[in-house]
């Protein structure tokens, strides 16, 4: 598998977007659940890009610069091209790769160093999807959504909390405890709080 799904550390992590038409618009909406600020240079802006922005000032941010093949990268964790000019595009990838700078070409999949998987949350639980195709991504997605609504948000964050309590107190029984509260019905909130494990 070439592309391995991960999950990286997204606080005060920036991202260079240089387009501002749909393509860049879509990426920035996949991504903006998660921490990343990102900031967008275009001579123009579509209409959702310019909304998105309305919709969360504090992480993006636009500025009108046309930006050529010798851009130079600085102070920023990854990049992602996706203007309409692919001569363009492939010059930035590659000055992008020169400076060892994580990049993803919205024109030019094959070449970048990560892809945009499509993630379904539920409490604490993330579940991405990437099948090479949008289409079947989308299905995927809607069928994925109604079997995680079968399981119980109060419930998977409670097992979270009492996992953390267990790690904490050096507990030698957290699998088995954790097999346990999976297989109740209900845990109860005061769970953990009157036993100790050391």
């Amino acid at each position: 598998m070439r592309y391995f799904p991960l999950m990286v550390d997204t606080k005060d992590k920036k991202v260079l977007i240089v387009g501002g038409g749909r393509a860049a618009a879509i990426k920035i909406q996949g991504l903006i659940d998660s921490s990343f600020l990102f900031y967008c240079l275009s001579p123009t802006f579509c209409d959702d890009l310019v909304a998105l922005a309305g919709a969360y000032p504090e992480r993006i941010f636009l500025k009108e610069k046309k930006v050529d093949g010798y851009f130079r990268f600085f102070a920023y964790d990854y990049f992602i091209v996706a203007t309409d000019d692919e001569a363009l595009n492939a010059a930035l990838l590659r000055r992008a790769k020169a400076a060892s700078v994580p990049v993803l070409s919205a024109s030019d999949p094959a070449s970048s160093d990560f892809h945009m998987a499509s993630v379904l949350r539920r409490g604490p639980l993330a579940v991405s999807i990437s099948a090479d195709n949008p289409t079947v991504s989308k299905y995927v997605k809607a069928d994925m959504k109604e079997f995680l609504s079968n399981y119980d948000e109060e419930k998977l964050f409670e097992m979270n909390r009492i996992r953390r309590l267990l790690v904490e107190r050096k507990s030698a029984y957290i699998s088995e405890i954790m097999e346990e509260l999976w297989n109740d019905e209900k845990i109860s909130k005061n769970y953990g709080e009157s036993f100790d494990e050391t």
